[in-house]
């Protein structure tokens, strides 16, 4: 039913006819801390911080980290490619990073200060996992996502950019990364029990980088279906299937409608293409579906990537 809602213009009242469907506000402040680094070390050292009470979310490029956190050791490591980190401290607390001579460390840091985190919903059993001062709680890991890795080495090439236009681009990666870093560990805690991630030997994880490593090159067609993908890999489609999954966290559709959707978001930023080009090309046919399937991926519309 179709409804009337008095609007105050000035000193007058006017009536504004409404359509039906839902209006709603929101006004959501985000404090995020990002901290970059991109460094040789140049001396074996031992740092200690202060640490707030926060949420992490580490994006580890290159490298090894060996830290205390709250007296929880961990060792951070690369070595087997790109590597993402997660945790909560719920109280004040110190980290003690341990750092080698002659290591080059590449990596992204996200943080969320407690107090600010009024915005962002924690389920309980991934609160539980994460919390440093909770029993039986750690440092959980995570496989980063294409998008992921873009969105730390976005934050990379603009750190050192004072400017406006970078500082928010730099924003909208660092939320994004925090958006897929909480999103991948809590499907790694509901991954079903028959396929954990840890049960993957080396040469079902080598079989599943080879299914990911040839949609990334584009060997075989973006578009391709599982049965396509199976065929020219040689192996059934549920065994297909059940690797990536049990690899990445995700289906390969969905990996492949998140690739699409990473060009398409890198060409709007280049400033090469309009939303509706760039929907296209991503295999779109509306605008909107576009639009749709972006904001539900990324947390904002395409829109926000053109430059103008």
């Amino acid at each position: 039913m179709n409804t009337t809602t008095p609007h105050r213009s000035g000193a007058s009242d006017t009536l504004i006819e409404e359509v039906d469907g839902l209006c709603a506000f929101d006004t959501l402040v985000i404090q995020l801390q990002i901290h970059a680094n991109d460094t040789l070390e140049r001396r074996t050292l031992s740092q200690r911080f202060d640490m707030p009470a926060q949420l992490t979310v580490m994006l580890l490029l290159e490298g090894d980290i060996r830290v205390s956190i709250n007296q929880t050791s961990c060792l951070m490591s690369a070595r087997q490619g790109p590597i993402g980190y997660l945790w909560l401290t719920t109280t004040p607390g110190t980290l003690v990073r341990h750092i080698q001579a002659g290591q080059r460390v590449r990596k992204v840091n996200v943080t969320v200060p407690l107090e600010r985190m009024t915005c962002i919903r924690l389920p309980e059993p991934l609160r539980d996992h994460i919390r440093l001062d909770a029993p039986r709680s750690g440092v959980a890991r995570w496989t980063p996502s294409p998008h992921a890795l873009r969105c730390a080495q976005e934050i990379l090439t603009q750190q050192g950019h004072q400017d406006n236009k970078h500082s928010l681009e730099a924003y909208i990666a660092g939320l994004s990364m925090l958006q897929q870093g909480l999103r991948a560990t809590h499907e790694v805690l509901r991954l079903p029990e028959d396929i954990p991630t840890a049960a993957l030997g080396d040469r079902d994880m080598d079989r599943a980088r080879r299914i990911r490593e040839k949609i990334l090159a584009g060997a075989i067609h973006r578009h391709a279906t599982p049965l396509q993908l199976a065929q020219e890999l040689g192996m059934s489609v549920s065994t297909l299937q059940r690797l990536f999954k049990a690899a990445y966290g995700t289906s390969v559709v969905e990996f492949q409608r998140t690739e699409r959707l990473n060009t398409a978001r890198a060409q709007l930023m280049d400033g090469g293409l309009t939303v509706s080009e760039a929907g296209y090309r991503a295999g779109y046919l509306t605008v909107s579906n576009f639009s749709t399937a972006f904001q539900r991926t990324f947390g904002y519309p395409p829109s926000a990537c053109v430059r103008r």
